[in-house]
């Protein structure tokens, strides 16, 4: 048996009814573009430790399909590493290998999220560009309430409680080839602003009948996640601020958040992070408790900048 026939037969046996539809076609595309070219017709029996550091080796070094890039930085690799180890240790359990080549290498995890906080200004520009392209209902929801990408464009009509300015979080379903899939009942509830409201039931008059809270026009499905960063590529190319990038809106929402006072315990239930542990450990360096210099804050912005920001956040979270 080759690696690619293990490959296939996990994937069928194991990640496809383990993990999330969006995280199985992640995997599927790490196999398809990095593991199986470099390792796919090695024997499964065969494969050494030899093996697996040179194809991590020629990964590092030369792995980005990107037009003038050459090699993969450090997050990629940790994905791609993570994932071959992951698949052989089932292997192991298999009884097709006694020991995991991948397990003799390391990369380094990151314990910091790595931001680019949005000044006030930017946030002005991002907020007039997406409401100059029509976008400003879904891209005001996202940064000012965090949600992943995936949670935006997953979310319905009914998951909105305009009374109590609530919106309640499916963290179960998933956009998949344009159709949402439920696969759990796990939710979270995020208080909204009485604007954010209202932009969100003007985007639903657009389309009344439908039941998707956001929706594509002119296919009546949901957005794809390619279509959401080609409307977010839009918007700070308008805004000029091209460094921006998606989830710097979540970094900047939750960087903002413990500006404006909230607990990591809270900020986690609001991003949806699973321990407040991982908020702690993301955000430190933005922690109420951490008293330090101006010379020592993260040099994404300025100390005087956070605050400006924080307090055109505060005006948008106003209850």
């Amino acid at each position: 048996m080759t690696l690619r026939e293990y490959i296939l037969f996990w994937q069928e046996t194991y990640d496809k009814h383990q993990s999330r539809p969006t995280t199985y076609a992640a995997h599927n595309y790490v196999f398809k573009n990095h593991i199986l070219p470099g390792l796919g017709d090695i024997p499964l029996s065969e494969l050494t430790s030899e093996m697996v550091g040179e194809f991590l080796e020629e990964r590092k070094r030369f792995g980005n399909h990107r037009t003038g890039s050459s090699g993969l930085g450090e997050e990629t690799m940790r994905h791609i590493h993570r994932l071959l180890q992951q698949c052989l240790d089932q292997a192991i359990r298999d009884g097709l290998l006694t020991e995991n080549p991948a397990k003799a290498f390391r990369y380094r995890k990151s314990t910091t999220v790595k931001a680019n906080i949005m000044t006030p200004l930017e946030m002005e520009d991002y907020l007039d560009a997406a409401e100059w392209l029509g976008y400003l209902p879904m891209f005001m929801l996202a940064l000012t309430t965090g949600l992943r990408q995936g949670e935006l464009i997953a979310l319905k009509w009914s998951d909105l409680d305009i009374e109590s300015r609530t919106l309640t979080i499916a963290e179960k379903r998933a956009v998949v080839r344009r159709e949402l899939v439920e696969y759990g009942s796990q939710t979270r509830s995020i208080r909204l602003t009485p604007e954010v409201v209202d932009l969100l039931i003007m985007e639903h008059s657009k389309h009344p009948s439908s039941p998707l809270m956001f929706m594509h026009p002119a296919t009546l499905k949901p957005y794809s996640p390619q279509m959401v960063r080609r409307m977010h590529n839009e918007i700070i190319k308008e805004a000029g601020i091209d460094h921006i990038r998606y989830v710097d809106l979540r970094h900047t929402c939750a960087i903002l958040a413990l500006k404006n006072g909230m607990d990591a315990k809270e900020l986690a239930q609001m991003l949806g992070h699973y321990r407040p542990t991982i908020t702690r450990q993301n955000y430190e360096p933005y922690l109420q408790h951490k008293a330090q210099k101006d010379e020592d804050m993260p040099k994404e912005a300025t100390r005087d900048e956070l605050q400006q920001a924080a307090n055109i956040l505060d005006n948008l979270l106003k209850f």
